[in-house]
């Protein structure tokens, strides 16, 4: 008899794992903070949904019964893209343990939706959005936050109806959109410890069904290093134009190759 298996553990929010989740997370609180400041009357929100003037969440598609009862806006994720800066996207390196510290810019847009019962007020709640956003850009872009936010300016799309965005007949709801860009820079570590870094090939995930049961070797580190020199003179061939000149290492070519440092005054007293 088959079962289904279901994860019962809570996925993680913080920036580690899904980066998108918590810049998600960020602007939906910061506009729930913009909101909560908003005097009552005037659009303004508290965490009990029985108390609040305005709905704020990452949620879609929304219920048609909270949207009835409040206007709403909700963070939705728009497509996403690495820039791919630096040279491997190498920030740091450590040859004794092989460890690996890269990082990227992720840029990408926020599509903010206000869902109202008419376009005056959807209008008004996008306006607050976009205009608030950029008001605040040095707080979003501070530590743990936006690398940039709202630059360039962000976009208000004109009144429609919410289509999918709302469960249920939306019939006498509009929704306005606004388009929030940002980039941020997330960073992320690697440390070869099942298998040294000169060993690892692609066998590692197909020699075996499981790529557990590799017959992995531990990373040894390295002890000591032999160097060997040799006296044995060598020659080094030039072209000086047509001409193919020969000449050992050590001799002067010109009298810009040796320098002779007695020959520079003393910068002492």
């Amino acid at each position: 008899m088959s079962q289904s298996l279901l994860r019962r553990k809570k996925f993680d929010e913080g920036a580690g794992e899904d980066p998108d989740r918590y810049i998600v997370g960020l602007y939906t609180r910061y506009l729930q903070g913009l909101f909560n400041f908003m005097p009552s009357g005037h659009f303004h929100w508290e965490p009990d949904r029985e108390h609040t003037e305005i709905i704020i969440t990452a949620e879609a598609p929304l219920d048609l019964s909270v949207v009835e009862k409040a206007p709403a806006i909700t963070v939705v994720l728009g497509p996403t893209q690495w820039a791919g800066i630096g040279i491997d996207n190498m920030l740091s390196y450590d040859p004794l343990t092989g460890e690996r510290i890269r990082t990227d810019l992720c840029t990408g847009f926020f599509a903010v939706y206000c869902v109202a019962g008419n376009d005056v007020v959807a209008r008004r709640l996008g306006q607050a959005v976009a205009n608030h956003t950029r008001v605040h850009q040095r707080l979003l872009e501070s530590a743990g936050g936006f690398f940039q936010i709202a630059r360039p300016a962000c976009t208000i799309a004109p009144p429609a109806p919410p289509g999918q965005l709302v469960n249920g007949d939306a019939k006498g709801l509009t929704m306005v959109q606004v388009s929030v860009p940002y980039s941020y820079q997330w960073a992320w570590k690697t440390t070869p410890n099942r298998q040294s870094p000169q060993d690892r090939s692609l066998a590692m995930i197909l020699q075996e069904e499981r790529a557990v049961d590799y017959p992995y070797s531990s990373p040894q580190q390295l002890q000591t290093v032999q160097l060997a020199i040799s006296t044995r003179p060598m020659v080094v061939r030039r072209w000086r134009g047509s001409r193919l000149t020969t000449s050992p290492v050590g001799e002067a070519i010109s009298p810009f190759q040796l320098l002779d440092l007695r020959s520079f005054p003393s910068e002492e007293p």
